[in-house]
């Protein structure tokens, strides 16, 4: 039986944190984005790490909450979640970012991590969430699957980049 765990982060965390939400971009973003953007990321990661060092203390205090999901010790899940950062949702909860390496998609991970964001939200008052996922992602069916409706595609800067997501809404 598989040891898991998911854990909100602490900054020692960090460093896994943003090489498996890298990594993960790296396997599920290859052929959907342009190369050079997945280089960009991939060249990136130590400025990622501080960046995400340099902003923790405001994360927390904005109510960001970050997690690493563990399998035998071992990093290969991460999310966020939080506010909506999307003005025109504002109010509504979001997940804003959950990644699984594909070595554990279709295990049940991801299931694992929606649950425990909605989880978080419901104890920060909220009562519904929203999930961007970029259009040409094949996430956006786990995100049907799991009941959510689309209500939106807009165009978001992503790392920098117009980006097109799909915006799914849950009730909690």
């Amino acid at each position: 039986m598989d040891k898991v765990e998911i854990k909100e982060i602490t900054i020692e965390d960090i460093p896994d944190y943003v090489k498996v939400n890298t990594r993960a971009w790296q396997e599920t973003y290859k052929g959907l984005i342009e190369d050079r953007i997945l280089e960009e990321v991939s060249n990136n990661i130590e400025k990622s790490i501080k960046r995400q060092i340099d902003k923790f203390e405001e994360d927390k205090k904005n109510g960001l909450k970050k997690y690493i999901l563990k399998v035998n010790n071992e990093p290969v899940g991460m999310m966020s979640v939080g506010k909506s950062r999307i003005k025109k949702f504002e109010g509504k909860g979001e997940l804003e970012a959950l990644y699984l390496l594909d070595k554990v998609k279709k295990k049940g991970y991801g299931k694992m991590l929606f649950n425990k964001a909605v989880e978080v939200l419901v104890t920060k008052g909220f009562k519904d969430m929203i999930i961007g996922c970029l259009v040409n992602n094949p996430s956006n069916e786990f995100y049907k699957h799991m009941g959510g409706k689309l209500i939106d595609v807009v165009t978001n800067k992503i790392i920098g980049y117009d980006m097109q997501e799909n915006i799914y809404y849950f009730e909690i």
